[in-house]
């Protein structure tokens, strides 16, 4: 087998390699470190104050930031309707195993 090595992308984040197995497939591994997004989150969240504050509930905010492997993980496992269906989306979203993927305290 021969392998990239580990190379970088530097708009999404995420590390990956390319192997080249013996049986002429190719497979592609991606990693990428959830932790600073999920910090970020955590102070998006903090930062966002009272839900119920003058104008929060009528001005656009940003409710969540997904990593990307987490959300290519979604988008196979519900065979990509994730990305068609907004009920869908915010059932993952409100999630408590993925509350620190959300950036607000309301339900989504």
């Amino acid at each position: 087998m021969n392998s990239s090595g580990w190379n970088h992308n530097t708009t999404t984040d995420r590390k990956w390699k390319l192997d080249i197995n013996s049986d002429g497939t190719t497979t592609i591994d991606t990693y990428q470190d959830v932790e600073p997004i999920i910090e970020r989150n955590k102070l998006n969240l903090n930062n966002f104050g009272d839900k119920l504050t003058f104008g929060k509930l009528a001005d656009e905010h940003i409710a969540a930031s997904i990593p990307f492997n987490v959300w290519e993980k979604w988008c196979k496992e519900t065979d990509n309707e994730i990305t068609k269906d907004p009920k869908l989306l915010a059932k993952y979203l409100n999630d408590p195993d993925n509350k620190y993927f959300r950036t607000t305290p309301t339900r989504i």
